[in-house]
């Protein structure tokens, strides 16, 4: 994907190549993520994605509010552990902090039909 536009970024430290900022569309993460936000976001971050805010891509279905191939939800999963002593992933829930929007959960059958693309690390704020 190739930067649309290029916008000041203050308060997130030292920025590296991995950092990219997105606008929000929607209202499944209000009230910390309103539509037209400018989002901070790490690409290929490392380390558990429990309880973290998402950026997600679809490849086969679509985004529920939106209908796009895009969506920022907080991350759930659960693991058990299999017979070949690898822990897997049983369900993964996507939860959107707005209680007026359902999660999008996916099962392992739902394998590679979403892709976690980057972690939130915070808003820059509103255009309007």
């Amino acid at each position: 994907m190739e930067p649309e536009a290029w916008v000041e970024v203050e308060g997130f430290g030292q920025l590296d190549e991995k950092m990219f900022v997105s606008r929000a569309v929607g209202r499944s993460m209000e009230p910390r993520i309103y539509d037209g936000d400018f989002l901070v976001f790490r690409s290929k971050p490392v380390g558990s994605r429990q309880g973290k805010i998402v950026l997600a891509q679809y490849q086969e279905i679509a985004d529920p509010e939106t209908g796009g191939s895009y969506t920022v939800k907080r991350y759930r999963s659960e693991k058990s552990f299999s017979p070949q002593g690898e822990w897997r992933h049983t369900k993964i829930t996507l939860e959107p902090l707005n209680h007026e929007f359902r999660p999008i959960i996916l099962e392992p059958e739902d394998e590679g039909a979403v892709q976690m693309i980057a972690e939130y690390l915070g808003t820059l704020g509103k255009t309007n």
